[in-house]
């Protein structure tokens, strides 16, 4: 498994984007393992962030900072490696 950025080492999101990378969803413990695995598995690289209240869907389990992180959560982002053909999207036909 990749090892997760550090908080202070943290990018927003519009970085990322701009980067190229693709966000996947929130994980922790044995999920976010099982999914870096997956993802890397099929020639992506994989990008872990620490998770942000903002990050939450629900916004009653967002806590009053939505910048604070989320001790054992991470965002995972992923994007084609160098030189791989680029991710299909849903405009792509599939035959």
């Amino acid at each position: 498994m990749k090892t997760p950025a550090p908080i202070e080492n943290a990018r927003g999101e519009e970085e990322l984007v701009k980067q190229g990378w693709t966000k996947q969803f929130l994980a922790s413990g044995p999920r976010l393992q099982e999914a870096s695995a997956s993802y890397a598995s099929i020639g992506l690289e994989v990008h872990l962030e620490p998770a942000q209240a903002k990050d939450l869907a629900c916004s009653e389990c967002q806590p009053p900072q939505p910048s604070a992180t989320i001790e054992g959560w991470y965002v995972i982002y992923t994007r084609p490696k160098d030189g791989a053909e680029r991710a299909p999207n849903e405009t792509d036909e599939l035959w």
